[in-house]
């Protein structure tokens, strides 16, 4: 005999959510008859085959010819939800083609772009973090011989002067630190050798961070009692030698990152890349022209649902490459959840099911306006597309419940007319985002996302 629980349940199955809720602006331009049906298999053969399937694989063991996910200059730097290259390789390696182009419209440090010119493939990448141009300079720099501990020492004993415009400079750094500071970013900014310029960009980076009261292990910038302790700690002891040592050992690390990566480059090729940043991606997009863009594939992780401030992450180290406070702050307004986005027709009831459940208009606004951003740039950009757009996405969470995100861009592409091929589904392993059993905000167990999704949309003739 079924019990009044039970029962309760099969009735909320059972009713009819209205098929768009108001918010989709897409009552009456989804083609109904096309529906979207995956389902669930077992195990990789014949990808050929495959027609909206959803597959679990493990990208690392897939692509072993790249020994982890932070080899080379994968591992430069420390960026928040970072591709694996691993992804990348496999997209690239089932359905690429020699001489194709890709292009990645939220590329953050520059990932795709890395692993295509492996291939030999021409690639473009844009984002709004101008980090981007900065890492990938580097990134593809080859290693020539340098006299470290000489440059290093040169550094130390730098005479010139420079502090970066910020008003908050001395709230995030010890003072008797700062005038060490200002000597070696004077260095560094009047440099004019390009080449021992970029080498020692992330190395003083890392380090005037590990000097700084900010918590490397909360998501966005952040000064901690753990963090303020750690300061405390370094200048007990002779920090400035320490300073110098951590220095020395971070320009050696840049230059093996280096050597590997170029062992990895595997086609000889003259690959072309055009790199995009500082701009929106949305605002990129609806400048492109059919006769001037076309990509062959579209490869991205997009940024997550609740986790889209990048520039506050990343705002420390542009003020000391020499962003000034309106500088920073313009780029932070065109972030997500800050800026006007027009609203588009997102084609998914998974998309309206999941809106009708969320109950607080902040939350109901910033899923809309992800959505709405996230889609609009994908859809705008898909014109331009003429293979195959791979998507990665996870399935973030609202007051506790998952959001099946790849689920919704499917639906979305496959109403748009794409063929929806495949979804790989591969368990994260580890993840550069900030750490806590509870989330401080709600007090709901803060539940991180076991699995990411790989999307795979196939364009038809």
């Amino acid at each position: 005999m079924e019990t009044d629980a039970s029962q309760n349940t099969k009735q909320a199955n059972l009713i009819k959510e209205p098929r768009f809720d108001l918010g989709t602006l897409a009552q009456t331009s989804l083609p109904l008859e096309i529906i979207y049906q995956p389902f669930r298999g077992t195990n990789r053969t014949d990808l050929a085959n495959l027609d909206g399937q959803e597959i679990t694989v493990s990208f690392r063991n897939e692509v072993p010819n790249i020994p982890s996910t932070t080899y080379g200059t994968f591992g430069l730097y420390r960026y928040p939800a970072k591709f694996i290259p691993q992804v990348v390789a496999y997209a690239i390696e089932t359905w690429g083609q020699p001489g194709q182009k890709m292009i990645d419209p939220y590329a953050g440090s520059g990932t795709t772009g890395l692993v295509a010119r492996l291939y030999g493939l021409d690639y473009e990448l844009w984002d709004l973090n101008p980090l981007l141009e900065v890492l990938h300079s580097i990134a593809v720099m080859p290693p020539r011989p340098v006299p470290v501990k000489n440059l290093v020492e040169t550094v130390m004993k730098s005479t010139q002067q420079w502090l970066p415009q910020w008003i908050n400079l001395h709230y995030w750094y010890p003072e008797p630190v700062l005038p060490l500071l200002s000597r070696v970013w004077g260095f560094y900014h009047n440099l004019e050798d390009e080449y021992t310029q970029k080498l020692l960009t992330v190395p003083l980076l890392k380090v005037t961070r590990i000097f700084s009261y900010n918590d490397p292990q909360r998501q966005k910038l952040s000064r901690s009692p753990k963090a303020i302790q750690r300061v405390d700690t370094l200048l007990n002891g002779d920090w400035q030698h320490n300073f110098a040592k951590l220095l020395y050992d971070e320009v050696l690390i840049v230059l093996q990152k280096l050597n590997e990566y170029q062992t990895l480059k595997w086609v000889n090729r003259n690959v072309q890349a055009n790199i995009v940043c500082g701009k929106d991606s949305l605002d990129l997009v609806k400048h492109c022209e059919p006769e001037k863009n076309q990509w062959n594939m579209l490869i991205t992780s997009p940024p997550y649902l609740q986790a889209q401030e990048y520039i506050r992450c990343s705002k420390m180290d542009l003020f000391w490459l020499g962003y000034t406070e309106a500088q920073i702050r313009d780029l932070a307004k065109q972030e997500l959840p800050y800026k006007h986005v027009e609203p588009i027709p997102i084609l998914s009831e998974t998309y309206a099911k999941y809106r009708h459940l969320i109950n607080e208009p902040h939350l109901r606004q910033m899923y809309d306006q992800y959505f709405h951003s996230v889609l609009g740039t994908l859809t705008h950009l898909s014109e331009y597309i003429t293979e195959r757009m791979c998507l990665f996405v996870g399935e973030a969470t609202v007051r506790g419940r998952s959001i099946p995100i790849d689920r919704i861009i499917a639906e979305h592409f496959v109403s748009q007319g794409w063929q929806h091929e495949v979804t790989l589904i591969d368990k994260i392993v580890a993840r550069v985002m900030f750490r806590a059993k509870v989330n401080p905000a709600t007090g709901i167990e803060d539940r991180r996302m076991p699995t990411e999704n790989l999307v795979v949309l196939r364009k038809k003739n």
